[in-house]
């Protein structure tokens, strides 16, 4: 059996078996390295891509170039909770019809930020929360009448909208997902989710978030949202997207300041780079991109990349 044969087999595993390796030649000693993980066993990559393939939504072979001894790979593949298709070049070098040594070649620093949120998003979506909420709180009278950065909305409006789109999300991960009349932003803005204590009534509705969120297995479980099927870790991702910029929409309106929490803007931005753009903004959902420098900061691309300018 040729090499591009030997590597058919390997990536038939990927493709049609959810990453089971088990009829596939690899070497008792097979390496493999890459930006995320490297292993020096056939063992242990068996077990990390038995795991791994369980998450992997699609995959396809691009392009292949061959050798005698070697076999490079284009692949494109999708894999949650990344949003989006990742690309990478791949070699397998092949000896006695085994698969001795590969080698992935990507830029990882999405699926790092993603990995690194859906290890625990909670503790994110948590801080996140807080953050708001604190700034909530230093809104002046004068400031919850002021105009906020969303056309037509005041700044209590936006957080009458915020407020409410997170209420709406913890109820579809509690199994009760609500009418799609109620799925309407102004409808949301409209409605006096706030009451007399704005903060508390937000800290109330994050506190029910992060219950509903943090039951077993709700994480790892697709919920019908918005016409489509939704992970746990996606509506967590929403959530956390939802409370930064709106928190930046509110900061805004009111003149404070909006001191944006590095690590949740990176997961914010690693998730919405890939999960919003053409169909949502057809939708209404957001404005279309705004140009901005080569210099520019990660909460400046994301607050250009949703329509906002910082």
């Amino acid at each position: 059996m040729d090499a591009l044969a030997i590597a058919g087999r390997y990536y038939d595993a990927w493709i049609h078996h959810a990453g089971d390796m088990t009829g596939v030649p690899l070497a008792a000693d097979f390496t493999f390295t890459g930006p995320v993980a490297g292993f020096d066993s056939a063992a242990g990559y068996r077990a990390m891509a038995a795991q791994a393939g369980a998450a992997v939504r699609s995959f396809r072979v691009r392009h292949q170039f061959a050798t005698d001894r070697m076999v490079c790979s284009i692949v494109d593949w999708e894999m949650d909770p990344l949003p989006g298709t990742l690309t990478a070049a791949e070699l397998l070098h092949v000896r006695d019809g085994q698969i001795v040594q590969g080698e992935l070649i990507y830029d990882a620093e999405d699926l790092r930020r993603v990995m690194a949120a859906a290890t625990d998003p909670l503790r994110l979506l948590r801080r996140g929360y807080d953050d708001t909420a604190e700034l909530i709180e230093r809104v002046t009278a004068d400031g919850w009448a002021a105009p906020g950065p969303c056309t037509g909305w005041t700044v209590r409006q936006t957080a009458n909208h915020l407020t409410g789109g997170l209420l709406l999300i913890t109820r579809v991960a509690e199994g009760t997902p609500p009418d799609p009349a109620e799925i309407d932003a102004q409808a949301q803005a409209d409605i006096d989710h706030l009451g007399t204590d704005p903060a508390g009534a937000l800290r109330a509705v994050a506190g029910r978030s992060l219950v509903a969120l943090g039951e077993p297995g709700v994480l790892q479980r697709e919920f019908p949202f918005l016409g489509g099927l939704s992970s746990g870790v996606t509506l967590a991702s929403i959530c956390l997207l939802e409370t930064l910029v709106h928190g930046w929409d509110i900061a805004q309106g009111a003149e404070i300041d909006h001191p944006a929490d590095e690590e949740v803007v990176d997961a914010v931005w690693a998730y919405a780079r890939h999960a919003i753009g053409d169909d949502q903004r057809r939708a209404g959902m957001f404005a279309e991109p705004l140009p901005i420098t080569p210099a520019a900061d990660t909460f400046v691309a994301l607050l250009a990349h949703l329509g906002r300018r910082a």
